[in-house]
């Protein structure tokens, strides 16, 4: 699959009455409200996932604060190669799996014995997301999208060359998340950027999940309906919104060689 983010001439999404389409200028209340409204009264009917959201909040937030730990901590050339080397490359996996091995002090409960292998220790998608947003709090923690940006034609066709590249390795369903994750940031910067500083497991992450999915189906080729678990779809969206970001500012990381 070619990663193909959809050009400024895309069609318009089609639009029902403004108040069940709250948009980039919406307040958060009322981003939050939306969601109590009526599945099948919106363009995209997203219902949340059948799944004990609580369960994967609490892994997140278990995963964050090891990380936390081992970011600060980690080689930054062994965070490099983690965050910025392709997705689901043996190489990429090694170096996540450095970051978490050569820390697992960080790691609780202490006293447990860490992974043998730092390869196997290196393929967890929710781990490579922390790290990915660790380093956006770390290194651009004002970091801001807009339209201007996503959609300017040096920028689109940087995107595209520097992302089909780096994902060649991923498989579906992987692969075809980011591709998804990639268009709704492109189409909805804005509120991209607000969902990267919004509070992990929070309404307003799940409203602002639903704003983008709502006002941007031409990035769904065609489904009306479909299942979300919000914080699998928010590592997603972190990790498009992180390598628009270089796109957008034309670097290859945000990741000094060394120093603070």
């Amino acid at each position: 699959m070619v990663l193909a983010p959809v050009a400024a001439q895309a069609v318009p999404s089609p639009k029902v009455e403004k108040i069940l389409l709250p948009d980039a200028g919406a307040s958060d209340e009322i981003i939050v409200q939306a969601l109590s409204l009526p599945r099948d009264a919106l363009p995209v009917n997203v219902r949340w996932a059948p799944v004990d959201n609580t369960q994967v909040n609490i892994a997140y937030e278990r995963a964050d604060q090891f990380l936390a730990c081992a970011f600060d901590k980690a080689s930054r050339d062994w965070l490099r190669k983690a965050v910025e080397g392709p997705p689901s490359l043996a190489s990429t996996e090694y170096a996540q799996g450095m970051v978490i091995v050569t820390n697992w002090g960080c790691y609780p409960p202490l006293g447990s014995s860490p992974p043998w292998n730092p390869a196997l220790a290196g393929q967890d998608i929710l781990h490579r997301g922390i790290l990915i947003e660790r380093t956006l709090r770390a290194f651009a923690p004002d970091a801001s999208l807009d339209a201007a940006q996503t959609f300017d034609p040096v920028v689109r066709t940087r995107f595209r060359k520097v992302e089909t590249a780096h994902n060649r390795y991923r498989q579906n369903p992987e692969k075809s998340g980011f591709v998804v994750a990639a268009c709704l940031v492109q189409t909805q910067p804005v509120l991209a950027t607000r969902l990267f500083h919004a509070p992990q497991g929070s309404d307003l992450v799940r409203g602002l999940e639903q704003a983008m999915l709502v006002n941007a189906p031409e990035c769904l080729e065609g489904v009306k309906k479909l299942s979300v678990e919000p914080t699998t779809l928010r590592v997603y969206l972190i990790d498009a919104f992180y390598r628009w970001l270089l796109a957008a500012r034309n670097v290859p990381t945000l990741i000094p060689a060394s120093g603070a």
